[in-house]
């Protein structure tokens, strides 16, 4: 029979050689090992996804992120087009993160101590709201560059409340053998919208118009808003003190609402939450270095990305569709990147990692300073995207399994307050120095000065850290 199973069966019908036997089998056991290796790569890739609850929220976001992408490139190709100033693309960027930097803290405490599900379910509900808005100021035609700052602003200020929950979710979903797993799937997930979502932006703005973004960008909320509802959380850590922990925060706030003078209080618990998060970063020499180094490469490697339309117009003679897709470049790069790490991943290759990705940033900053067309500049765009997020996953990973259980959101919150304040300063005046010297000036000025600071860290600390008894730490 087991001859048989394995498709060998006609040795008995016709007797052929011993020879020719042997040679079927081989063949047949080489293509089943291929075809079973094929599977356990596969599966090991997605792992992650065999938690239910992590299998709802992954298609549900690659649904609503594509939706953000077109929006996001929409609004960004509206301010530039309305001024031809990169310092408007630039002032996008700011109040879409700036927010995070200021309220991040208070972020990570509502998620260590609200239902992250519930947390969630009303931050993407806000988005919903805002993307509509739009909407409707665009169909009217009373859209203005300051109206899109202000309204990104405001989705900014969802995001600092929404992002360090989404961030701590993870572990809720999956668990923490698949971590790692799951977050650099949630990175290959961000960057496949990223990928398809500005290029599809921008065929849409030239066929029809930038408000049909904004529609499609609020029903993509309803995708992830359905899988959030969908999830079964009977099994998370402390259901019944999380449930708890919801009403006294809905009590607190409507204690605010009649007491105002507390606000301040309740701002300086934030701060004193984000000091306890960059207390224990501070405390482990490996992390701070790798928070300060994530500072870096988001202080030269983001602002490139608002500097794209003008380099799309001015140098490269292109329009929104050149712009779309090399940030649909930067996107493919990213989800290349977020695959490889989700494939490979591992804190045993992490130093190498995390040393690839910083050079591969500064050399694509580089090359796309020197880029004339269009097609290398895409390419360029790509190489940067790998670099950021080969760093930024693996970067985030370590720290999120060097955090507890009872401060994970407040050590995220330092990690997303660090980034969303580097990548704002740096975006302005990149933006400011666009318009002065020229974005090729720039763009090589981020990249050496890049290289120039990284290899400053590494002299301070020492090339040698995080160690390797740090790193076995944060695996147990």
């Amino acid at each position: 029979m087991l001859m048989s199973e394995n498709g060998t069966e006609s040795a008995s019908l016709k007797a052929p050689s011993l020879n020719t036997d042997n040679s079927g089998s081989a063949s047949g056991a080489a293509e089943a090992a291929a075809r079973g290796t094929q599977r356990r790569g596969l599966a090991t890739t997605f792992r992650s996804l065999r938690h239910r609850n992590y299998r709802l929220y992954f298609f549900g976001q690659l649904i609503s992120l594509m939706g953000t992408w077109m929006q996001s490139t929409a609004v960004s190709w509206l301010a530039f087009a309305l001024t031809h100033e990169s310092k408007w693309t630039a002032l996008i960027l700011v109040a879409q993160i700036l927010p995070t930097f200021f309220f991040g803290g208070l972020g990570g405490i509502l998620a260590d101590r609200i239902p992250k599900r519930t947390l969630i379910f009303c931050t993407q509900s806000a988005f919903l709201l805002l993307a509509l808005l739009l909407a409707g100021l665009g169909y009217a035609g009373v859209i203005t560059p300051w109206k899109l700052v202000i309204i990104t602003a405001a989705s900014g200020l969802v995001q600092a409340i929404d992002l360090p929950a989404r961030l701590a979710f993870v572990m809720d979903m999956a668990s923490r053998e698949d971590l790692m797993n799951a977050v650099a799937l949630n990175s290959l997930l961000f960057n496949v919208a990223r990928a398809l979502g500005p290029a599809a932006g921008g065929q849409i703005m030239r066929w029809i118009s930038p408000e049909i973004c904004f529609v499609a960008n609020a029903v993509s909320y309803l995708a992830v808003l359905w899988a959030l509802a969908l999830m079964n959380i009977a099994g998370s850590v402390r259901v019944r003190a999380r449930r708890r922990g919801w009403r006294n925060a809905v009590n607190g706030l409507i204690f605010l609402a009649h007491h105002k003078e507390f606000v301040f209080r309740a701002i300086w618990l934030g701060v004193r939450s984000f000091c306890d998060g960059m207390i224990f970063i501070a405390r482990r020499r490996d992390l701070l270095l790798l928070a300060l180094l994530m500072a870096l490469i988001s202080f030269c490697g983001w602002p490139s990305q608002t500097l794209l339309p003008a380099l799309s117009k001015f140098r490269l003679g292109s329009d929104e569709v050149g712009y779309s897709w090399m940030l649909s470049g930067t996107g493919i790069g990213a989800l290349i990147a977020a695959w490889t790490i989700a494939t490979f991943g591992s804190l045993k290759h992490g130093t190498r990692m995390l040393g690839a990705g910083i050079g591969i940033v500064i050399a694509g900053l580089i090359l796309l300073s020197l880029a004339r067309g269009l097609a290398v500049a895409v390419a360029c765009s790509a190489m940067i995207g790998f670099g950021l997020i080969l760093f930024l996953a693996t970067s985030q990973s370590i720290i999120q399994l060097s955090a507890g259980d009872h401060n994970r959101g407040r050590v995220m919150a330092v990690w997303v307050v660090m980034q969303s304040g580097a990548v704002p300063l740096g975006s302005i005046l990149a933006g400011l120095a666009a318009d002065r010297w020229g974005v090729p000036v720039v763009l090589r000025v981020l990249g050496l000065g890049g290289l120039a600071a990284a290899l400053v860290l590494l002299l301070i600390f020492g090339i040698s850290s995080p160690s390797r008894s740090d790193a076995l730490e944060v695996l147990r």
